[in-house]
């Protein structure tokens, strides 16, 4: 059950994470090494859950310092049924060590999860210039604690975790249970999706922006999903062009109901949404989305 996408290195190596599976069954990091034509399969860390997190639903990513960073959607803390989820770093050992085949790296839990402060972290993460983390847990926060809404969160370099926004667990204008990670604009704003609460019915999410304003974060909603034409739920977080425009995809709604991928256009006076594309059938993308040099768009 690999649900995440891949991390490539500069050699061409690729790295990912599985929600179950390994020798404990609650999940794994992996590399797939060039073996001439083919490839080989490494495990670098299988989860055995407790204080060392468990079944990672979101995508490793590289530090600047060469090692890989991920979450667990549970394992820490046990104030949430199963855990309320990890944030990690797995290092390679060093070259002086020998081990019969690839060594396994070795995993650091940076930081668990508490409840109140956001549980079921699954989307990818991001660094800002400072080497900071920013992500998101799908549920969490609030009064409600381990059954919140979610939150968007900070994480530093020594660990010390920061709630910059706590999605509000009544109402149906703000947005709740974001299931990708966030991403930065030029000026430092945050841009992400929620899969559920939007104004039209309270259940089909939207496109938020988290603006920094002196010593909290502000939240402005560009766009509440219909689930139409335009599309709903969407469980992929979003990316960028040089120009600022965001692309996302949504898992239901558009022309067939298979959910759509979908442009925001940023000001003027206000953001402008257009459907790019609608699936038909059901079981709509679910992934972030990519785009190469020429501006084309891959997803599955």
């Amino acid at each position: 059950d690999p649900l995440a996408g891949l991390t490539i290195d500069r050699g061409g190596n690729l790295y990912g994470t599985t929600y179950r599976g390994g020798s404990t069954g609650l999940g794994t990091v992996y590399m797939l090494a060039h073996n001439g034509s083919g490839w080989n399969f490494n495990s670098l860390h299988s989860f055995a859950g407790g204080n060392d997190g468990a079944k990672p639903y979101g995508r490793v990513i590289f530090g600047r310092n060469g090692t890989l960073y991920g979450t667990t959607s549970q394992g820490g803390n046990s104030s949430c049924s199963g855990g309320c989820g990890t944030v990690f770093n797995l290092k390679p050992v060093p070259a002086s060590v020998v081990c019969a085949g690839l060594c396994p790296w070795t995993e650091t839990a940076l930081y668990r999860f508490t409840g109140t402060n956001g549980a079921g972290p699954s989307g990818d993460l991001v660094f800002d210039q400072a080497g900071n983390l920013y992500g998101t847990t799908y549920v969490g926060g609030g009064m409600g604690g381990p059954d919140g809404a979610g939150v968007v969160y900070k994480l530093t370099a020594a660990g010390v975790e920061s709630t910059l926004y706590t999605f509000p667990e009544t109402g149906c204008t703000a947005g709740a249970d974001p299931f990708g990670g966030v991403i930065f604009d030029n000026t430092g704003n945050l841009y992400g999706t929620t899969r559920s609460t939007g104004a039209y019915g309270c259940g089909n999410g939207v496109v938020f922006q988290l603006s920094p304003s002196g010593s909290g974060w502000i939240e402005n909603v560009l766009y509440t999903f219909q689930n139409g034409t335009d599309g709903g739920l969407p469980h992929a977080g979003l990316i960028s062009d040089q120009t600022g425009k965001l692309y996302g995809a949504t898992s239901s709604g558009g022309q067939g109901g298979g959910g759509t991928v979908f442009q925001m256009t940023p000001p003027g006076s206000s953001w402008t949404f257009n459907t790019l594309y609608g699936f038909t059938g059901s079981g709509g993308p679910q992934g972030n989305l990519i785009m190469d040099r020429a501006g084309n768009l891959y997803g599955t």
